[in-house]
């Protein structure tokens, strides 16, 4: 589930830590929170409004603990909210989503006083219709849903590279949505459209949420398209290059990490398993060269790592 946020940097994003099916579209929300507009309008046919921004919202609905995925709120163009729109992704069936879907679009109109949506992306068909079906016989409730599902079969390849560019979340996401298909090959030019202007490390991310989930094969088919066109060799260059400088950081904060901990060995401060740990994973050089001038004349660990 989506955290609150704005600005998207490179530090918002651990490239190596794999997403599931449940949070791939999700993540692709910080790149763009535009993109369930683009699904509502483009896709699904609902009528479009004016805007100045989208920004994601604060999921979580108190004063209890539910958190919806991912809640967005439409501004106009002095910060005043238009709409809002709370987003899901459901994988599987569940009668009581309805009342926390009820809960969460609640939520948002006695917060902003402007109607709220319910998108919802689901895995398959089958638990779509399941839903539909409920929500229809659904006659004994004082407040009825309206959501808009969609699976992957609604989203299309999308294969322009001025889209890649200037929409990238689009495109990433056709990819999150196809990549069993026997024609998702379609879409590797416009994939190394989007990922090409991203900063190195969202580049890493995304393409561990798309690329590196493709199947075997498709994956070798991939790897080729890298090796044979001109834009594929740039691209795999270019992510040589940044795992050869995440390499050649992550070696320099270990040996500072070392570091810290030998000084305080030599002059003979306990260092406790958990303080030994916490600095052995710290990958910050500047916290690190900080810890090793305290490690100089420290008594204790706390001396070392404390404020």
């Amino acid at each position: 589930m989506l955290a609150p946020t704005e600005a998207v940097g490179p530090n918002s994003y651990d490239p190596d830590m794999p997403s599931s099916d449940h949070e791939a579209p999700l993540e692709l929300l910080r790149l763009d929170p535009s993109l369930p507009h683009w699904v509502q309008t483009e896709l699904l046919g609902q009528p479009s409004f004016d805007f100045a921004r989208v920004r994601l919202y604060d999921p979580n609905v108190r004063p209890r603990t539910f958190q919806s995925d991912a809640m967005m709120v439409y501004d106009d163009s002095v910060g005043a909210a238009l709409r809002c729109l709370v987003y899901e992704v459901q994988r599987s069936r569940d009668k009581n989503k309805l009342g926390t879907w009820k809960l969460y679009i609640g939520h948002m109109e006695s917060e902003f006083k402007v109607a709220t949506a319910l998108l919802i992306f689901v895995s398959d068909h089958a638990i779509a219709n399941w839903y539909r079906d409920l929500i229809a016989t659904d006659t004994q409730s004082g407040a009825q849903l309206r959501p808009r599902f969609f699976t992957p079969d609604d989203v299309p390849l999308v294969v322009d590279e001025e889209v890649a560019a200037t929409h990238p979340a689009r495109v990433l996401f056709s990819m999150t949505c196809h990549l069993g298909d026997a024609d998702v090959d379609k879409l590797y030019s416009a994939v190394l459209a989007a990922l090409a202007p991203l900063e190195p490390a969202m580049k890493i991310f995304y393409h561990n949420l798309t690329v590196a989930r493709l199947p075997p094969a498709a994956r070798a088919r991939w790897e080729e398209f890298l090796m044979t066109t001109a834009i594929g060799k740039r691209y795999n260059d270019d992510m040589l290059n940044e795992a050869d400088a995440r390499g050649e950081a992550r070696g320099e904060a270990r040996g500072e990490a070392r570091s810290v901990l030998r000084v305080l060995k030599t002059r003979g401060v306990h260092v406790p398993d958990d303080v030994r740990e916490r600095v052995l994973a710290c990958t910050d050089t500047n916290q690190l060269e900080l810890w090793l001038d305290r490690a100089v004349t420290a008594s204790t660990t706390e001396d070392v790592v404390g404020n």
